[in-house]
Order: C-alpha cells, then structure tokens, then sequence
C-alpha cells in the first residue's frame, strides 16, 4: 500500500494532463520491452565487483552534480559494462564480496544511479523523464540485478532496509530531474560511505530544489520524498539521538549545512508542503562556459 500512495504521490506530483498509454521504448538489447538488459557479451567471466567503469563514468560526465548526457550518449560503454557486472554480482549472488553493511550499501546507492542513467539514455535526447505520458521511472523500468529482475524504487527500498533506514541514502540517490537530489562525482565506497553519506545529505538540503524556507506563506517546502518517507525520518532521528519524541523538522536541522540551518532556524513553527517538482531533466551543457542550469 506504501508503494502504491508513493507511486500515485510521484505521478500527479507533475500538475501535467493525464496522457493514457505507456509506449514501449527500444533499448541497446533491441528489445521493445522496458525491461533493460545486459549486454550478454560484455558480462565478464569473472565474478568479481568493483566500480571502475562506474568511477569513471561519474568523472567523466557529472558537473556540478548535473549530468553531461550528450557525451555519455557516445561514450556509454563503460556505464554498459558497469550494469553487466551488476548484473552477475551483489549481496545474493556473491554474497563474500558483500560481508559488510557499508558494502551493501553501497552496491544498491551505486546500482540505482547507475540504472537510472541507462534509463535516460534510452530515450535521450529527452527533456524529461517526468512526463506523465512517459513510464514511471522508478516503478516501469526493470533491470537486473544481483541476478534477479528489479525496479528503481524496489533498489529505494533495499537502500533503506540494508542502511538500517539511514534516510541520509534517499539524499545519494540521484532521480534524472533537478528536483531530485544531485548525482555525487565519485562512487558510494565502503570506507568512505558516513562521510559521504552526511556530504549528500547537506549539499542536498542546500538546492533550493530540495528545500526552501517561504517566508511570505510561513512554509518549510520539501522535496517530496521527504514527506512520503517522513515517519523513517523520524525513526532515524530516535535512533541515532537516542530519544523517544522527535520530528522531520529536529532531523533536517541535524542534517543540513550550517548556513541551512541558520535558514530553518528562522522558520520555527511553519509548516512543511511539498516543493513544486520540476521535472527538468538534471542534464549539463555549456553556455559560456556554465552550466546551463543553477
């Protein structure tokens, strides 16, 4: 029932027409399917994960946390044999290679960016991935992963189940829209991931996409995942603080930037809405020499 209240949130979050029917699309595989498959020839014989090409494909691409699609789109090889790998690895089937929470972690907040680029190029150039006419991103598409066929809000959701419900790893997960967090630069690592996990979540919080203070309507306006997961919010503050009452608005203090919370600070009392969703794609191109977006 979650899943469903999310999906219906995610689609007539877009103040868009409905648009009836979802066309197939045509991917690498030549399949007119929205299922996504590996490349068979570029799955390795070798069992082994590590996140080279992926490492690669993010300093490459990522500017400014935005996604330089158009070049991705003629060098998507090593993202392809990222995605291969995937796809015969992960905590199921090689589960050796994945002993440690962090590990797991990490695998899924790299897989769902990862696939989530793949998705984009399927239909690039596009101008977004949010057109209520257009599958839904995170419940249409299918992949395979760790061996087993999967969504991109099933990966959320393992996310959240293998972090012990760290709601700091809904702010690494990128969604192909400026509403969506920013993509990081370098993957999720094991060793690194509470650094990383805490840098995702402030810098989240700081795009005016995210969350803004509104001042004339006496309003906190959040990205909507925010809100649909609220109650895990909750749960992460009386975990981590070791108390028995606590509120999305004492969690996103904690979180946010020091210039962030100076900002939420002044706002005491207002009440939380959804952020409008723009639904632009998150993508990079130069204009003079800057991103084309903020």
């Amino acid at each position: 029932m979650l899943d469903m209240k999310r999906h219906f949130a995610d689609r007539f979050a877009l103040a868009m027409p409905w648009a009836v029917g979802c066309a197939a699309m045509v991917f690498a595989t030549g399949c007119a399917s929205l299922t996504i498959e590996p490349r068979a020839h570029l799955i390795p014989a070798e069992r082994v994960y590590n996140d080279q090409d992926w490492a690669r494909v993010l300093q490459d691409v990522v500017r400014d946390g935005l996604v330089d699609y158009q070049t991705l789109s003629v060098n998507r090889e090593p993202l392809e044999r990222y995605y291969a790998l995937l796809s015969v690895t992960g905590p199921g089937l090689t589960p050796d290679q994945f002993t440690e929470r962090n590990d797991r972690v990490a695998y899924w907040v790299n897989s769902h960016n990862a696939l989530v680029l793949l998705a984009v190029l399927g239909r690039y150039p596009i101008s977004t991935m949010y057109d209520l006419s257009l599958p839904s991103l995170a419940y249409d598409y299918r992949f395979t992963v760790d061996g087993r066929p999967i969504t991109l809000s099933a990966i959320e959701d393992r996310v959240m189940s293998e972090s012990a419900q760290d709601v700091r790893a809904l702010f690494a997960m990128s969604g192909a829209a400026l509403a969506t967090p920013r993509l990081m630069s370098e993957p999720l690592r094991a060793s690194a991931l509470e650094a990383q996990l805490t840098r995702a979540a402030a810098q989240a919080l700081d795009s005016p996409h995210i969350c803004q203070v509104d001042h004339a309507t006496k309003s906190i306006l959040v990205w909507q995942r925010i809100l649909q997961r609220s109650d895990d919010f909750v749960a992460y503050w009386q975990t981590r603080r070791r108390v028995q009452t606590a509120n999305v608005y004492s969690v996103l203090l904690d979180l946010a930037t020091p210039q962030k919370r100076r900002a939420l600070q002044s706002a005491v009392g207002y009440r939380f809405r959804e952020m409008p969703f723009d639904r632009q794609l998150n993508e990079w191109t130069t204009r003079m020499g800057r991103p084309a977006v903020p």
